[in-house]
């Protein structure tokens, strides 16, 4: 037997009164490639078992404030080299309708056979006509394969998450278009019993 992907996470929280938190961290990683592969264009991983560590650390201001800021930190080995992947988002929330989040996260990544760099921007939008009624989407970009992608969810609930629910996804290139779909989903929850 092989060991495929194995992780173990130690850490320790501070909080403060103010709502701020740092989290610090090590994970110790193991990732058993038993088929090369290619992990970008050009740069294959070869076979093999890389065991690493890696340090993680993790900025939070106070969510419960209507702006509030969140950064995440791994430093660490990966797949024979090192990673640097850096999560950072602003959260915007003003009152009980409207929510949002707009975030980047960051690798960047040097390998003996190959480095490279990637981002994916991303926003988080929410609002909530009623406490029944709402709009959700999420809007992406990947820098490597210069693609767009967004997902918009209307929702409108009766009991337990059941209700009727609209969703729109596109998947596009900045040069192409790949594919877009409707999906109208009704869900009703009954008693079989009575």
């Amino acid at each position: 037997k092989k060991l495929e992907t194995g992780f173990l996470h130690i850490d320790n929280h501070w909080e403060w009164e103010s709502g701020l938190e740092i989290h610090t961290g090590i994970n110790f990683t193991t990732e058993g490639v038993f088929v090369p592969f290619e992990i970008s264009s050009g740069i294959t991983v070869p076979s093999g078992t890389y065991n690493h560590h890696e340090a993680q650390l993790v900025f939070m201001s106070n969510t419960s404030k209507n702006v509030s800021v969140n950064i995440r930190s791994i430093i660490g080995g990966f797949f024979g080299g090192r990673r640097t992947s850096t999560t950072g988002s602003v959260n915007v929330r003003l009152g009980d309708k409207f929510t949002s989040e707009w975030g980047i996260n960051n690798n960047v990544v040097r390998l003996p056979f190959g480095d490279f760099n990637t981002n994916i921007f991303r926003s988080r939008i929410s609002y909530s006509f009623t406490p029944r009624l709402y709009i959700q989407s999420l809007i992406q970009f990947n820098d490597v394969l210069d693609k767009w992608s967004m997902n918009m969810r209307l929702g409108w609930l009766q009991q337990s998450n059941t209700g009727l629910f609209l969703v729109f996804n596109e998947n596009r290139g900045l040069d192409r278009f790949d594919n877009r779909s409707f999906t109208l989903k009704y869900s009703r929850m009954f008693d079989v019993i009575k």
